[in-house]
């Protein structure tokens, strides 16, 4: 079972802090830069993002795929790294999404062409 998974140790406890720490940053950034109509499918991206980058994390440094926390780990090195590292793939999928979007539904997006009177 996958939740057997989340030991509760000082890795987990300090990438999950640094993961709520990190929304805030990451959901007004992606909401701030987007550029489409639909912002919360952007705000979408980018919590799936920084919820990549917390799994990447606890799978990496904690006991999601191994029984033993990589050694050296530490609560703080897993809150500051899940700070940086949530925001910047938070950000990083708000704008994929953006520019899912964008493509999507491209007319939306286009310059009028103006006609010039003569």
């Amino acid at each position: 079972m996958v939740l057997a998974a989340f030991s509760l140790d000082d890795v987990t406890i300090g990438a999950f802090f640094g993961l709520l720490l990190s929304l805030p940053i990451a959901l007004f950034l992606a909401f701030w830069i987007s550029a489409v109509k639909k912002r919360g499918a952007v705000i979408g991206g980018a919590f799936f993002g920084a919820l990549i980058g917390f799994l990447a994390i606890i799978s990496w440094a904690g006991t999601l795929i191994y029984k033993t926390k990589l050694p050296g780990a530490n609560g703080a090195s897993a809150f500051f790294g899940g700070i940086l590292l949530c925001a910047a793939l938070g950000l990083t999928g708000g704008i994929l999404t953006d520019l899912v979007v964008a493509a999507k539904n491209n007319r939306d997006y286009r310059r009028q062409i103006a006609h010039t009177q003569e």
